[in-house]
């Protein structure tokens, strides 16, 4: 189950750099509005990274405190 939150985790963080090279990109190439779209994918993606990552360390810490009862 870690694992799958680990992968979980990573593929947001993931998502986010690509948000923000696509949003570099849009900014460089195109116009500032296309960028916008991109930034708010980017904060959503960041938004979900952080979520993910609390819900491991406390699902961590659930399964180490269930471990030290036993």
């Amino acid at each position: 189950m870690n694992k799958t939150l680990k992968i979980l985790e990573i593929i947001w963080l993931i998502i986010g750099f690509v948000g923000v090279l696509m949003c570099a990109y849009s900014i460089i190439v195109k116009d500032n509005r296309s960028a916008l779209y991109f930034l708010v994918f980017t904060v959503v993606s960041g938004i979900m990274y952080s979520v993910r990552k609390r819900q491991r360390q406390k699902h961590e810490a659930a399964q180490k405190e269930k471990e030290q009862q036993k």
